[in-house]
């Protein structure tokens, strides 16, 4: 295949590549050269055949090429482009064409390369302008978003503010009378027992107040280590629970957010106290994991110990139920609410001789 036959063949080749490999190819980010090529192969193919295959079809493939290039470059650089080939597809059908039609025919087929590009350039715009609401409706969305947020930190820390005076005032008051009382029975001669009970009492309420204070920072939003107070907290239910407790924590420590601290905290707290209610003398065991995936804390004992029907100091004297140890507690029901609400989960079921609370925080 020589001469003619052979440029027909290659134009021919390059019409089909270039309309084959834009069609692939559509939606992929490339350059404007890369853009800007295809439709100039496929309009200059186009007037090669117009000139040396004469047809009604001939300025289809140019026609084509305009609309590609108005629809995928910038409107200035495509009328750079198109200019070219419109003036070349017209010039060729006016010289193919009867000599009595070929300024017709001219004008009719650049009118067509001019309609499809006006009309791919509107379409282009309109494109760009939905995009472009797009995209101001997600930044609307945002910018609620962040107002509710901002409205909820704002509420909460009204509401820590308040809680914080009124605990503050009224345990505080309390912790000065119950003082007042410890110094007052051990001027007299009373009860060791009452006198140890009113000390334990003074304790407790100075420890309420950690607490309180505790949910406080956790409404305005501060951090707190989830390994530091999980330390207090096992120390204090190894004393006033009669819990033989072991403590251990593994992987590199992260930060949690305030509410999944107290969630978790909260969770261990009424773990604990189950524990001492139903396996009082346990061994019990408080395993807190990081892990990539997630922050889980377990709390396991291994059932009720032999003769342990009761729960009291290492000094023998009587503490209050282990009910009013956390104000009555939240329940499994309780448990879970508070962990499902910051995006974790939460398993509890007998385990072994035992029971076991597993709580996971995602990371």
């Amino acid at each position: 295949m020589t001469g003619e036959r052979l440029v027909i063949s290659l134009a021919l080749a390059g019409c089909l590549l270039s309309l084959a490999i834009a069609a692939l190819a559509r939606g992929t980010r490339k350059s404007e050269a890369a853009t800007a090529a295809l439709p100039l192969i496929l309009g200059a193919g186009g007037n090669v055949l117009a000139l040396l295959q004469s047809t009604s079809m001939m300025m289809v493939p140019v026609a084509t090429a305009v609309a590609m290039l108005f629809a995928r470059l910038r409107p200035r650089l495509a009328v750079l482009l198109a200019a070219p080939l419109t003036v070349a597809i017209a010039v060729i059908t006016a010289y193919v064409s009867p000599s009595r039609n070929a300024v017709q025919n001219a004008g009719a087929t650049a009118l067509l390369c001019v309609v499809l590009g006006v009309a791919y350039v509107f379409a282009r715009q309109a494109r760009l302008r939905h995009d472009h609401a797009e995209l101001l409706l997600a930044e609307l969305e945002d910018s609620r978003e962040a107002g509710a947020r901002a409205a909820a930190v704002a509420e909460r820390t009204r509401i820590a503010r308040e809680l914080h005076d009124i605990l503050a005032q009224s345990l505080s008051a309390l912790s000065v009378q119950l003082e007042g009382a410890r110094k007052l029975a051990g001027r007299g001669t009373v009860d060791p027992a009452l006198h140890q009970l009113i000390v334990r009492s003074g304790e407790l309420t100075r420890e309420g107040l950690a607490d309180a204070r505790r949910a406080v920072a956790a409404l305005r939003g501060d951090d707190v280590p989830m390994a530091d107070q999980l330390t207090t907290l096992v120390g204090r239910c190894r004393r006033d629970l009669a819990l033989p407790i072991t403590l251990s924590v593994t992987g590199q420590p992260r930060t949690l957010t305030p509410e999944a601290n107290l969630a978790l905290y909260r969770g261990a707290q009424e773990a604990l106290t189950n524990a001492a209610r139903h396996a009082a003398g346990s061994p019990t065991t408080v395993l807190l994991r990081y892990t990539p995936p997630a922050t889980t804390l377990t709390i396991s004992d291994r059932g009720r110990a032999a003769g342990a029907d009761h729960i009291g100091t290492e000094t023998g004297v009587p503490v209050p139920p282990v009910e009013a140890w956390t104000g009555g507690g939240n329940g499994l029901r309780g448990m879970r609410e508070r962990i499902e609400r910051v995006g974790g989960r939460i398993h509890a079921g007998p385990a072994e001789q035992g029971w076991t609370v597993e709580m996971e925080i995602p990371a």
